[in-house]
């Protein structure tokens, strides 16, 4: 009767064994799955930000160039504007003596 007994409670821990194993891959199983579909949307995102990310250095790249261009137009038309500057300033100048020499004529 013990070795009967003994039988069945050695059955009987197997049997939870077996059940605890199969239930464990079970759960394995679901968490490996769920993990895949993170790991497939996380790639996703990924090369969607990458793609943005792509898009936005691109328009960075762009608008720097954009911005040295700028920038020598700048210089060339300050070079451009200083010169004839100084040319008006020559003009003021030498009309502002004339019309000395001429207020000085008219005076006498």
């Amino acid at each position: 009767m013990t070795t009967d007994l003994t039988t069945e409670i050695l059955k009987q821990i197997r049997d939870g064994i077996t059940e605890l194993r199969e239930d464990f891959n079970h759960r394995l199983d679901q968490t490996n799955s769920r993990l895949e579909e993170l790991r497939q949307d996380f790639n996703h995102r990924l090369d969607q930000t990458n793609s943005r990310l792509g898009r936005v250095e691109q328009g960075l790249n762009d608008l720097g160039k954009f911005m040295r261009q700028i920038a020598l137009d700048q210089a060339k038309h300050e070079r451009f504007h200083a010169h004839h500057v100084e040319r008006l300033e020559e003009d003021v100048t030498d009309l502002k003596a004339r019309v000395q020499r001429l207020e000085q004529r008219t005076a006498v």
